[in-house]
């Protein structure tokens, strides 16, 4: 008869059994670590407990210097919303920049920023009623309420929206706007507020660190940093004074008009663009100076303008092309004078169309926009010497400095248009190949661009020169506006032309 397995017996039994699967599934099934990774594990116990205070204090000195930027600039930094009534949005303007930026700024954009709130079928329906059409940056540089941003950021809006660091909404209004810098002076109906100095950006080198605050995106209060990348950059097609403070700190759409700082908290620049191809950062944007901003700033509130200065030149840049063609050397650099407005004080002391301005008060003029930029920045009424390059000889004469009139320019510019479209056709500069092609002298003629059909001339022809205007020769638009100004009403005009087959007159009535 069998006996039951005793209990003891049992219990080994399932020992034998069990003990082999009980360590294979409680001791883990991985392999022990390699050599290598044992010494990287003895090699980094080591080294915590090794570590020297000492070794880290430089970079935790850099690093609490950036906290503290960030926490003495957060109140002054600011979001802006532009807003726009519902029926004035455009598809452009629902996915993009706030309409009217100037096309060389979207080059710097791409795309820009898209607006979610304004892709929903519930805000495109209805024509009444406010919408966001653009965001941006500002920075508060007064404690009453005065914040400086772009221009851009701006323009067109018909009412702005500013946020505070904690969220608190203010109306703005516009107290001044510079196209010319890209920069614009807002004031919201508040006191007590903290403003950020504005440091000296002429102190600014490639290599120092630079800090960047903003909306990028929508995302307020974001900190970004970086270095310097270069000073001066100008002639990059942003604006008129171009004189940009280059950084690789991260800056994208949103960032615009807030401020770049150094380590000391103060204002160096004011965020105005990047160079990218899709619209996002890609290392490379550029900032107005302090020292321009500053300049602008005080202005505006004075007076709500800009007072900049004007000798009454256009400027064209120099090429070696162009100075094969004009038969000066080709490595001179300056600003070309295409035409000189008479009266003005270029005019008036003795400055011709074809002159190369080389030099102003002693800094040399390297292009059309370094011209402008160095008269512009002269406070009106002051002598400046300007130093020409003429007839292979070059020259030097004292020119006092008007003051440019932004609205007299705009209405000399459309009357000049105006002009044109009452003879029926417009005209333009010659170009190089042309006036090759038709054997004219530099700077001889100006070309028909354009004809109306419904004021069709006879004998003229889209690619005739016009050489002369009632017997006085012309070598610019502006020339030839000038003799037709000076033509009496019901006068007639009589055109010397040339094309590819003749040289022949022209008569218009």
């Amino acid at each position: 008869m069998n006996r039951p397995m005793s209990t003891w017996k049992l219990l080994a039994l399932l020992g034998v059994v069990v003990g082999p699967v009980g360590y294979w599934m409680f001791s883990g099934s991985g392999v022990n670590p390699s050599k290598v990774y044992a010494q990287q594990a003895a090699q980094a116990t080591q080294a915590r407990t090794q570590l020297d205070p000492n070794l880290i204090a430089p970079a935790e000195q850099l690093s609490k210097a950036f906290r503290e930027v960030a926490k003495s600039v957060k109140p002054s930094v600011v979001s802006i919303k532009s807003m726009v009534e519902r029926r004035a949005v455009s598809q452009r303007g629902m996915r993009g920049f706030p309409q009217g930026i100037p096309p060389e700024l979207e080059r710097f954009f791409g795309p820009g920023l898209t607006i979610p709130e304004l892709d929903s079928p519930a805000d495109r329906g209805g024509a009444e009623g406010m919408v966001q059409l653009g965001l941006g940056s500002g920075v508060i540089v007064r404690q009453d309420g005065y914040i400086l941003t772009n221009n851009h950021v701006v323009d067109n809006a018909a009412e702005l929206e500013v946020y505070l660091s904690d969220d608190t909404k203010y109306s703005a209004k516009v107290i001044g706007t510079d196209p010319r810098t890209d920069l614009a002076v807002l004031k919201i109906d508040a006191t007590g507020l903290i403003a950020t100095p504005i440091g000296d950006s002429s102190k600014v080198e490639v290599g120092d660190w630079a800090i960047a605050i903003g909306s990028p995106f929508g995302l307020a209060q974001t900190v970004t940093a970086g270095i310097i990348s270069a000073t001066k950059r100008t002639d990059q097609g942003i604006t008129p004074y171009d004189d940009f403070i280059q950084t690789d700190a991260a800056i994208n759409p949103g960032n615009s008009g807030g401020p770049l700082l150094n380590l000391r908290g103060e204002i160096i620049g004011i965020n105005t663009a990047i160079a990218s191809q899709g619209g996002g950062y890609n290392g490379i944007c550029f900032a107005v100076p302090s020292n321009t901003a500053s300049r602008v700033l005080s202005d505006l509130i004075t007076s709500g303008t800009v007072s900049r200065g004007f000798i009454g030149v256009r400027p064209t840049a120099m090429s070696p092309e162009l100075a094969k063609q004009l038969g000066l050397p080709a490595d001179l650099k300056g600003a070309l004078v295409e035409t000189v407005t008479k009266g003005m004080p270029a005019d008036k002391a003795g400055i011709r169309a074809k002159d190369v301005i080389v030099e102003i008060d002693g800094v040399a003029i390297k292009s059309d926009s370094a011209m402008r930029r160095a008269i512009g920045e002269t406070k009106p009424g002051t002598t400046v010497s300007v130093k020409i390059f003429r007839d292979g000889k070059t020259l030097e004469v004292p020119v006092t400095v008007a003051v440019l009139d932004e609205k007299a320019l705009a209405a000399s510019d459309r009357q000049a248009e105006q002009s044109l479209q009452r003879l029926g056709f417009e005209v333009d500069s010659v170009p190089a190949n042309i006036a090759r092609k038709l054997q004219l002298e530099a700077g001889e003629g100006v070309i028909v661009t354009e004809i109306s059909r419904r004021n069709r001339i006879p004998g003229l022809k889209v690619g005739d020169v016009i050489l002369s205007v009632n017997g006085t020769a012309v070598s610019s638009t502006e020339d030839f506006l000038g003799a037709i100004e000076e033509i009496r009403a019901g006068e007639g005009l009589s055109l010397v032309i040339r094309d590819e087959r003749s040289e022949r007159m022209v008569t218009v009535r």
